[in-house]
């Protein structure tokens, strides 16, 4: 059994890392342009999966600050989003 949960964590942080490696660029070119609010909540709503690793959850706040002028409503939403998600989870 030991050996089984050892064995889904790793892959689970693979899978991690996998993400991050995939939403780094596509942060960096949202954030370097205008977006629609659908583009950007496609992309948040995906980043949010992944909001309880350290770094996707950089990716995620780099993408709300960037924005958060021009969809307020759309960034408050996915704040307060994140917030039921993962600060009421207990471990």
């Amino acid at each position: 059994m030991g050996n089984d949960i050892f064995s889904a964590v790793i892959e689970l942080n693979k899978i991690r890392q996998q993400a991050y490696e995939i939403y780094l660029p596509i942060v960096e070119e949202l954030c370097n342009r205008e977006v629609s609010e659908e583009e950007l909540s496609h992309c948040l709503d995906y980043l949010l999966d992944f909001a309880d690793d350290a770094s996707m959850l950089e990716l995620y706040k780099k993408l709300c600050r960037r924005f958060v002028y021009t969809y307020p409503g759309c960034i408050n939403f996915y704040v307060n989003a994140y917030k039921e998600m993962w600060e009421k989870t207990e471990f």
